[in-house]
């Protein structure tokens, strides 16, 4: 289930978010928050902070973020972290201290 997409941050001023002719790639993201609520987030720009996910993602500041790692790892983000994200990337909200 996917809710309502929402956009975030402003233009780009990455050489890489941009397209020939322009236009800005958008990098759509997904936060598991329960197992029945996955929410799509888009984004602009490659380079985020957990922060900027959480937001987005509409989900508590002080929850852990964990990117999904091939093999069922998963990878701590902290809020002032920054990540580069890729299309298609899963993340997920847990209860704060879950991961250490």
């Amino acid at each position: 289930m996917t809710n309502n997409l929402l956009p975030v941050g402003g233009p780009s001023t990455e050489q890489s978010g941009a397209s020939s002719s322009g236009q800005h790639h958008l990098i759509h993201i997904f936060v598991e928050v329960t197992k029945t609520d996955q929410r799509e987030i888009i984004f602009d720009h490659t380079v985020v902070t957990g922060k900027e996910i959480k937001e987005a993602a509409k989900v508590p500041l002080d929850s852990d973020l964990a990117i999904r790692e091939p093999g069922g790892l998963d990878e701590l983000v902290t809020n002032d972290e920054p990540v580069t994200i890729k299309d298609g990337e899963h993340f997920v909200d847990l209860p704060a201290g879950t991961i250490s």
